[in-house]
């Protein structure tokens, strides 16, 4: 699995270098559903395994983008958490806050912006907002509920 990782990883990196704007968020969620992936392939046994890989590449794929980029595996996966509820609770407009809990000067938040549907699913379109060395990234983005109930981002 490891060397698999290896593999997928190195390969979009040898892409990416041809890539325009829109293929780095492409990119960028791919990546994030990877170590989604991987990161839930290190949980439980048996079916447990196979449900954490699923979850953990669909928790992956709602990062995305650049901020994927800025923030560290435990940092993804907490932030990740902030979207998750965010968007299952937060009305419009009204801001969810994160801090990394290994560095206090690493923050973000997120803003859901409107709810929508799209064929027979439920949307959002939602902002995140990383502030990180006194940089700001900020992305907007939209996820919709696939079958199970997750978000995905499209």
């Amino acid at each position: 699995m490891k060397k698999t990782f290896i593999f997928i990883i190195a390969s979009f990196l040898i892409v990416s270098s041809c890539e325009n704007t829109n293929d780095k968020k492409v990119i960028g969620q791919i990546i994030g559903a990877a170590v989604g992936g991987y990161l839930g392939s290190k949980v439980g046994d048996g079916v447990t395994k196979d449900l954490s890989v699923i979850l953990g590449g669909a928790a992956g794929y709602i990062l995305g983008g650049k901020i994927v980029q800025i923030l560290n595996d435990n940092e993804k996966e907490e932030f990740n958490n902030i979207i998750e509820d965010s968007l299952n609770n937060n009305a419009d407009n009204s801001s969810k806050s994160w801090t990394s809990s290994e560095n206090e000067k690493i923050s973000g938040q997120v803003i859901p912006l409107n709810n929508f549907e799209q064929g027979n699913k439920s949307c959002r379109d939602f902002k995140k907002i990383i502030k990180k060395n006194d940089e700001i990234f900020e992305e907007k983005s939209t996820a919709c509920r696939d079958k199970d109930g997750n978000w995905v981002l499209i």
